[in-house]
């Protein structure tokens, strides 16, 4: 297979990146068709990257265009029903992250990839950024020893879109925003939670409580793991000052440090003893080269037969920890985490 056909389902933000990609960066992918709900969205994100054929329905293309695999960057309420139809075509799929918005929704998605036998990326970008990367490989090679504890911080600067106020569509802010830093402290311990406890509240977004009054837009998740680490992760939006996602790993031996909030810019030194740079302006920026190499990887699995990394499993172990800390954050207490691994 010299080139893989894609169709992009959802040409929003998260969505566009993977189409600049596709179209601008990767020869081994050939990007047929755009699809969105909004026509006019996808007419001009077809245009921008130089793609003939756009349309509102993906059963339109599915028929009547040669397809490989389904790119969906659509909003997470949508994901199961889009799976469903590329699966029942035969075509592979990634995914944007979250998985789906609850766990019921993630499962039934697990199993159609199981039972078809697709290939399935789920879109944790992160694994493939090339400090975390090089951090994961050291926690391997014991360089720090035995783990202690994992932070994981993703902060952003904006308030996300409103639909993803309404916890039924998208899981909430922990699964919208904090969904790669908790498959970050999944990966890096590579165990199972044991306990799992929320803290959460509202302090910038009083807007959103008047329709969705359960909304909170800053919070800490702490996670203690079976014969393993703690983890903690930290997140909210908008916090204003950059995008600023950032870990540390503290081992027996040592610990590790990713991430800066400043920018690649340039640093000006004043007279009065200050220091003056630009901050990460978002996501898509700071993680530019980590969402350029996962889609790589996933077209390596397409040609060489490959089960691609992070899986389906991988998604939906993040989707039951978010269901896990919305329980713990309603009863106010940490819960035992039971779920399926």
């Amino acid at each position: 297979m010299d080139k893989v056909k894609f169709v992009l389902v959802g040409a929003g933000r998260a969505g566009m990146v993977h189409g600049r990609n596709l179209t601008g960066y990767i020869p081994e992918a050939e990007l047929v068709a755009i699809v969105d709900i909004d026509e006019n969205k996808a007419r001009q994100s077809a245009e921008e990257v130089g793609v003939k054929k756009y349309s509102t329905n993906l059963d339109d293309i599915l028929k009547k265009e040669y397809i490989d695999a389904v790119c969906i960057g659509s909003l997470t309420f949508t994901h199961r029903e889009i799976v469903e139809k590329a699966a029942d075509a035969g075509k592979h799929v990634f995914s944007e992250k979250p998985l789906a918005q609850n766990s019921e929704e993630a499962k039934k998605i697990k199993e159609v990839v199981e039972k078809t036998g697709i290939k399935f990326q789920i879109g944790f970008m992160r694994r493939y950024d090339p400090a975390i990367r090089k951090a994961y490989q050291m926690i391997q090679d014991g360089i720090i020893g035995d783990l202690v504890m994992i932070k994981s911080t993703g902060r952003g600067p904006g308030l996300p879109p409103a639909w993803i106020w309404d916890r039924s569509k998208s899981g909430g802010m922990l699964a919208e925003v904090s969904a790669h830093d908790i498959d970050s402290v999944l990966w890096f311990t590579g165990k199972k939670p044991e306990r799992i406890y929320m803290e959460a509240k509202n302090f910038k977004s009083p807007q959103a409580n008047e329709k969705f009054p359960d909304f909170y837009d800053h919070y800490i998740v702490t996670i203690s793991f079976q014969d393993g680490p703690l983890g903690l992760i930290d997140g909210g939006c908008p916090v204003g000052y950059a995008y600023d996602g950032r870990m540390e790993i503290l081992g027996t031996k040592g610990m590790i440090r990713i991430g800066t909030t400043e920018g690649n810019g340039p640093v000006l030194m004043t007279l009065d003893k200050k220091a003056i740079c630009d901050t990460h302006d978002a996501w898509r920026n700071r993680f530019k080269e980590g969402y350029l190499e996962e889609m790589k990887s996933f077209i390596r699995c397409i040609q060489k037969d490959i089960k691609p990394e992070p899986s389906v499993e991988d998604g939906f172990r993040a989707v039951q920890v978010v269901e896990y800390a919305h329980r713990s954050l309603s009863q106010q207490k940490p819960v035992y985490f039971d779920g399926e691994w």
